[in-house]
């Protein structure tokens, strides 16, 4: 047993990890599946849900662009901050964790941690430029003015804008466990998993700047809801399957350490 301890004192402790990061793969991987459907299938009933909540003739949704607006707004709150803010809990209540247990039992996850924190400035970046142009809405709505500028960004900067950052923020968080169990095994296949890691984020930031760069206000199209759907299918389809990898290289430091001590007792 002391050869044991000698050989791989952290085999356990990287078992776990490899626990919960499947956890964390399978249910980013999910979100972005039931996003994907959820597009495809009801973007137009969430695109006038607050219409059919409030009614036409409400103090916002009966005024000409500031209704359809609202609207956007409600559509982008309901379908795509979900993606950042569960990417986000994500990586604080599983990775973050994860990494943080492994600093108590003395194994080195700073670049890791660091790779989290720096992931936050452009994920809550995706929050910033949908709210905050909303205020001066409000303001130029209250004043009976019409905030030309802000609606421009929203037809024609917003999409590129918001899914760049979110494709920035979201690599950050996918690399950085393999980032940590690539500096402890050198594994192969996790440079395969790192691959398909920027496939898949490199692909949504290729969308937002090319066939999603377009008004918020004509979201529920065919065009946009089709490619959108079948971008978070695959993208999920990428992500579990980087993270399965990573987790059964993860997993198979214990299991070699088994078998190579069981040998060692057989000498």
């Amino acid at each position: 047993m002391v050869r044991f301890v000698k050989d791989q004192p952290d085999a356990y402790v990287y078992s776990s990890f490899g626990s919960r990061i499947f956890i964390g793969g399978l249910l980013i991987s999910l979100l972005y599946f039931i996003i994907g459907i959820g597009t495809y299938l009801y973007a137009q009933e969430i695109m006038t849900l607050y219409t059919k909540r409030f009614g036409g003739g409400s103090d916002l949704s009966g005024i000409p662009v500031i209704g359809d607006l609202v609207n956007a707004i409600v559509f982008i709150s309901a379908l795509f901050l979900p993606l950042t803010g569960g990417t986000m809990l994500v990586s604080h209540f599983i990775l973050k964790r994860t990494y943080k247990k492994l600093e108590q039992l003395d194994v080195d996850s700073k670049r890791a941690l660091m790779l989290i924190v720096l992931s936050r400035i452009p994920i809550l970046g995706c929050s910033v430029v949908t709210f905050v142009p909303i205020v001066l809405v409000v303001e130029a709505a209250m004043n009976g003015g019409m905030p030309g500028s802000v609606i421009g960004f929203y037809q024609t900067s917003y999409m590129t804008l918001f899914f760049s950052l979110f494709g920035i923020g979201t690599f950050l968080v996918l690399i950085s466990p393999i980032v940590q169990l690539y500096r402890r095994t050198e594994n192969r296949s996790l440079i395969f998993a790192g691959l398909l890691t920027f496939t898949s984020c490199s692909t949504i930031i290729y969308m937002a700047n090319g066939q999603w760069d377009m008004s918020i206000f004509n979201l529920t199209s065919r065009e946009f809801t089709s490619s959108f759907g079948t971008v978070m299918f695959l993208c999920g389809i990428c992500i579990f399957t980087s993270f399965w990898i990573v987790s059964r290289n993860a997993k198979s430091i214990l299991r070699y350490q088994k078998l190579h001590f069981t040998m060692r007792l057989g000498e």
